[in-house]
């Protein structure tokens, strides 16, 4: 929809102050009456004439003539809730501007008077009024507003923006400009603008002081700098709107008690910015940085990140290893003088101004907006939300790069809690002697490029990556560039700072930057049998919640996991057994048993040289061969005695109709999840392909063993905060239940049997609708497993599911990347609610299942037993969990593959899906991302409980989650609502 602009010139026949624009769609006509009347009510113009500037208006001209950019305007913005009045608001906004002295002016120099002040004319300040698909799109409404520059000689230096979102939401944007920092102080706004629309007289603002308008330095912290010679990382739609580049705000919750127990707010304020200071000088390799923090207690500070405000600040220089910064900052009573050649860092409360909003049945919240500008390379804002939290916000320069603000907030954090962090740069003085250090002039060791192009690769599984592609642009994020890093460093002996990448992120650009370690590794994995043969450690709590649910169904077949494999090429049925061999030996969870000890399960390892001893290998020759969906489904039958055997169970067969050998894997589900799937089979590859030419396979080095990250897990305990999360998010949900059914069978407070005979069905989409998926995903800056699962939740909710919809899906639970290479049980199951508002459109839908997601990432180590028991109980039932729908997305599972041989041959293999007889969840959708040998598809595999649906109903639920893909596969369906969705199948 084109902007709707509440403009005042006439309208045939309703006299000057009518209202033109088209309000049809968005102002019902007495809405409309009201606010033309509105409009004619605010009269003409107090005064007339020309007015003199002061010296600050002058300055802030001069800057804007000179710069000619939109460098001195600033942009605040607020989520409105609940019933809106828009007639109102925007008739509140028109008196702000209007009633306001000094405010509807336009600024005009002529050779006689010279830089002068002019009242407008008596029409009103344009308000843009905007229908938009989603919340993203009014923030990129609102930069592009603040970016766009004032011609201060024609309008007024305000703009003020109402974009309507999907579900009632109203987002108010103001942008100011410097100029008028005397004139209309920020602080004020929500004051006057509550008055003016609750009908009461609106107070004028206070006399502000002059404001010396901050410059903005010379970033000095070179390596979270962006490269100027980079691909633009904004999302797609900030691009498309043709933003500048912008900052980042990057928010997080830590618990109060990993401060010092200071009684005031400035002692509070003090402690955490010394450490910050003493943080970011760490990172730069013992760089010092100058740390500014307000003055006085009561300065006001709304803005101070950006420029919008600037009271007296104390200003102190810290350098990396002191150990006293706060107490220096708390005794200083002279503050020192700006130096331009340290880094500013600024830590400051954080005050949103959203309490001095006073709308009547209005909630207002402040949204995060990306600054444009700021005098700051870093600001730390500080919020006490309640007692035992303090909320940190990251708001970081525009020049830094986009990727440095999360990775910078999120190792202060770890830094906060006393673990260990990833340095950016090393302290000179610590830099080995053996270490090469980059060419001056960027120039790289050729031989580098390749290396990092091949862990790009592979840890964003992106085989196709050229030596030229944005790592970010690929999907890499924080943690999978550690990964990467580390494994160069282990691998390949190259050190990575990883700043560097994310200034760097390509593979040629970034090797300019690496460093050759010339001191030779040790061999991390000499101590494998040594140190972690005989050890046993508690189940972690992922394993712990998986182990309720088992103990409740008598420890029978629930959990296992079989996957089966056809080889096209003869194997080397020897040579794979010992590959095995190295692969349990290698990862010592594969080889434990798990055993009741004074009341708990606890897992211990089984030394690799009584491997032999248990029967978890069988060779093709000892099962005769036979009908190969039979063979494989009798050997994935098999009950595992974990306390007595391996928890995993190989048997090769041959298929009677061809000969070709079948492999069974046959795996506990407490030992293995899908990321440690893949690292599995990557690993037994490399194996194989030294045990079949008799050689021993030579590791570069050796990942932790899961049970070190189980003890560690439990000797920190759960975070409180973390569980609260989710009880806060799940506490008064509606329990999950069939879709066609009205009330529960059963409650998760109440322990009930479960009936686990199951019914499966698939079904593939069509190549068409799978690209107009990944489209619809790309224009709302999602992903795939967003668009799927905002497609089936809409399939159900048209069906008949509820409006407040409980979803459960999995997360890898690998929160710490230093285990992203270690096999075990991670994952984790969680709950997330999805709502279904009146007016909610397809691309709403979309972004609120990415917020949803994206937004509990953090609180994802909180397994689903302990949520259940926090709301129900601890006799909360195991068999029937508080979710009835499940959906998860399985990506380039390494299953289709082959073995690759130093002759240069191949096996191949591929997966053979096995039909599934039990469902432990009511409704599970796994959706399946395949790439077969440059083939592309999409699938769904569907399973439900018998008891909850019938095999019609399940083929209903299918046709319609097919009918909604194909919905919204349509190149206009975002902006759609989904009431107004073709209607399929019904029951």
């Amino acid at each position: 929809m084109s902007p709707v602009l509440c403009a005042i010139p006439a309208r045939p026949g309703r006299g000057d102050n009518a209202v033109i624009g088209d309000f049809d769609s968005i102002l019902s006509d007495e809405e409309a009456q009201r606010l033309e009347s509105a409009f004619q009510a605010l009269g003409a113009a107090s005064a007339s004439g020309e007015r003199p500037v002061s010296e600050a208006e002058e300055r802030a001209w001069f800057a804007h003539l000179q710069q000619g950019d939109a460098r001195g305007q600033r942009a605040l913005a607020w989520r409105l809730t609940g019933d809106v009045d828009i007639a109102q608001l925007t008739a509140a906004l028109q008196a702000l501007v209007r009633e306001t002295p000094g405010v509807d002016v336009r600024y005009v120099f002529d050779d006689e008077n010279g830089l002068v002040k002019r009242p407008a004319g008596s029409a009103p300040l344009p308000v843009s009024l905007r229908q938009v698909g989603d919340e993203q799109q009014a923030i990129c409404r609102l930069l592009q507003a603040q970016a766009t520059p004032f011609v201060l000689e024609s309008e007024a230096p305000l703009r003020c923006l109402l974009l309507l979102t999907p579900g009632d939401n109203v987002i108010l944007g103001v942008v100011l400009h410097d100029i008028l920092a005397e004139t209309l102080p920020w602080r004020h706004l929500p004051a006057m603008l509550s008055a003016r629309y609750n009908g009461d007289a609106m107070p004028l603002p206070f006399a502000a002081e002059p404001v010396e308008l901050a410059e903005t330095p010379e970033p000095q912290l070179p390596w979270v700098r962006q490269a100027v010679s980079l691909q633009d990382y904004r999302s797609p739609a900030q691009r498309a709107e043709a933003l500048p580049p912008v900052g980042a705000r990057v928010v997080t919750r830590i618990a109060r008690s990993l401060l010092p127990a200071n009684d005031t707010p400035r002692a509070l304020l003090a402690a955490v910015a010394a450490r910050f200071a003493e943080f970011v000088a760490a990172q730069a390799g013992g760089q010092a940085v100058q740390l500014c923090v307000p003055a006085a207690d009561t300065a006001e500070c709304v803005g101070l990140e950006l420029g919008l405000t600037a009271p007296p600040l104390m200003r102190l220089t810290v350098q990396h290893g002191e150990g006293d910064a706060g107490q220096r900052l708390l005794a200083q009573t002279v503050a020192e003088q700006p130096d331009p050649q340290r880094a500013q860092l600024l830590v400051a409360w954080r005050d949103d101004l959203a309490a001095e909003w006073r709308l009547e049945g209005v909630h207002a919240e402040r949204l995060l907006l990306p600054p444009l500008h700021t005098p700051f390379e870093l600001a730390l804002l500080l919020e006490l939300p309640e007692a035992e939290a303090l909320t940190l916000e990251l708001v970081t320069d525009p020049r830094l790069s986009p990727h440095a603000a999360p990775f910078l907030l999120e190792q202060f954090s770890a830094f906060l809690a006393g673990q260990r962090i990833a340095v950016a740069l090393p302290a000179a003085e610590s830099v080995s002697p053996g270490m090469a250090a980059p060419a001056a002039n960027g120039d790289a060791d050729e031989s580098v490029a390749p290396l990092i192009l091949q862990e790009f690769r592979e840890a964003l599984v992106a085989p196709e990556m050229t030596l030229d592609e944005d790592f970010f642009d690929r999907g890499g994020h924080s943690l999978v560039a550690t990964r990467v890093i580390g494994r160069l460093l282990s691998l390949h002996q190259i050190e990575i700072n990883i700043n560097d990448l994310f200034s760097h992120p390509t593979a040629r650009g970034l090797a300019g930057y690496a460093k050759r370690l010339n001191v030779a590794q040790p061999n991390a994995a000499v101590a494998t049998t040594d140190d972690h043969d005989r050890a046993q450690a508690p189940l972690s709590l992922a394993q712990e919640s998986l182990w309720k649910v088992y103990e409740a169904f008598g420890h029978d077949e629930i959990f296992n996991l079989p996957f089966s494999l056809r080889f096209f090429d003869e194997v080397d049925e020897t040579a794979l057994r010992q590959a095995f061999i190295d692969v349990m030996t290698r990862h010592t969870v594969l080889r434990s048993r798990f055993v009741e000890q004074q009341g708990a399960v606890v897992q211990v390892v089984v030394p690799a040289a009584e491997l032999p001893e248990y029967p978890w290998f069988r060779f093709s020759h000892e099962t005769p061969a036979g009908n190969a969906a039979a063979l494989l489904a009798d050997a994935g039958q098999h009950r595992f005695d974990l306390a007595a055997e391996l928890p995993l169970r190989v048997t090769l067969l041959r298929d009677a109709d061809n000969g070709q050998q079948l492999l069974s894997l046959l795996f506990h589900h407490v030992v293995l999840d899908e990321w440690s799937l893949n690292l599995m089979m990557d690993e037994l590859g490399v194996a194989y392909r030294h045990r079949v030419v008799g050689q021993a396979p030579q590791w570069s080095g050796q990942p932790p063993q899961f049970h070190t990250f189980a003890r560690q897990q439990r000797a920190s305990g759960v975070q409180q905060q973390h569980l609260d999360y989710w009880l806060d998010a799940l506490r008064g949900a509606p329990v999950g239940q069939p879709i066609f059914r009205q009330e529960p069978s059963t409650h998760p407070a109440v322990p009930a049997p479960a009936d686990v005979n199951g019914g499966w069905l698939e079904f593939e989409i069509d190549p068409a609708v799978a690209e107009g998926l990944y489209q619809l995903a790309r224009r709302n800056n999602a992903s795939l497993f967003n668009v799927v699962y905002a497609g089936i939740t809409s399939a159900l909710h048209l069906l008949g599911g509820p409006a407040d919809l409980l979803v459960g899906t999995s997360t890898s639970g690998r929160n710490d990347a230093e285990f992203f290479d270690t096999v075990g049980y991670f994952t984790t199951v969680v709950v997330h609610r999805v709502r279904f508002d009146e007016g909610l459109t397809v691309a709403g839908l979309v972004s609120q299942v990415k917020n949803t997601i994206n937004g509990s990432l953090p609180y994802t180590d909180i397994p689903i037993d302990l949520v259940e028991e926090g709301l129900f109980g601890v006799d909360a039932d195991r068999k029937n969990h508080m979710f009835e729908v499940f959906i998860q997305i399985h990506s380039r599972i390494k299953l289709n593959g082959e073995f690759r041989l130093q002759d240069g041959s191949a096996i191949a293999y591929r997966q053979v899906e096995p039909e599934k007889a039990e469902s432990l969840l009511g409704l599970q959708f796994e959706v399946m991302e395949d790439d077969l040998a440059g083939a592309k598809s999409l699938r769904v595999m569907m399973t439900y409980r018998q008891d909850h649906y019938s095999r019609e109903q399940a083929n209903l639920i299918a046709d319609g989650v097919q009918h909604v893909f194909t919905q919204f596969a349509q190149h206009i369906a975002g902006d759609i609502a989904l009431a107004a969705l073709p209607p399929g199948p019904q029951a």
